[in-house]
């Protein structure tokens, strides 16, 4: 049976993105007998999910309805969305019938949220094809694992 990857990249080539800084997930199927892998769809949180930022100097900035994080802040280095409740609650739903979500870097309460969801969150900063082998072989290792503790009287 296929399994859905979530990934955070910035160009489709590397895992390069902070899960919290991530507005567009890159979608995966990858077949769960052999490892072959496609490219399935983009998809992006609505742009009022990142809310109140902080951009550069100054207070908060609100993020207008229709505009991303960057644009918000006129080009600020930002931190934008963040781990926030509200947002969680948003990218768990975008990414719920992934299995796993491989990212450049993530924080301790988004990798709970989303364990505790079914979704398994692992940092692989690297190419997309080695990372996609590398959970592949990640994935049939603990699956076999997982059925042999469910047989276990």
């Amino acid at each position: 049976m296929p399994y859905k990857i979530a990934l955070t990249s910035s160009d489709g080539k590397t895992i390069d993105q902070h899960f919290g800084e991530t507005e567009t997930f890159l979608i995966f199927d990858v077949d769960d007998r052999t490892g072959s892998w496609r490219f399935n769809e983009l998809r992006t949180l609505p742009p009022e999910s990142c809310g109140i930022i902080s951009g550069g100097e100054g207070p908060p900035v609100s993020t207008p309805a229709g505009s991303g994080c960057a644009e918000a802040t006129g080009g600020f280095p930002v931190h934008c969305c963040g781990h926030r409740d509200e947002r969680m609650k948003l990218v768990t739903g975008l990414l719920s019938d992934c299995r796993y979500v491989l990212t450049a870097l993530i924080g301790k309460k988004p990798h709970m949220l989303l364990q505790r969801e079914g979704i398994t969150a692992l940092e692989s900063p690297a190419d997309i094809p080695y990372a996609i082998s590398k959970l592949h072989r990640y994935h049939i290792r603990f699956d076999r694992i997982n059925r042999e503790k469910e047989n276990l009287p």
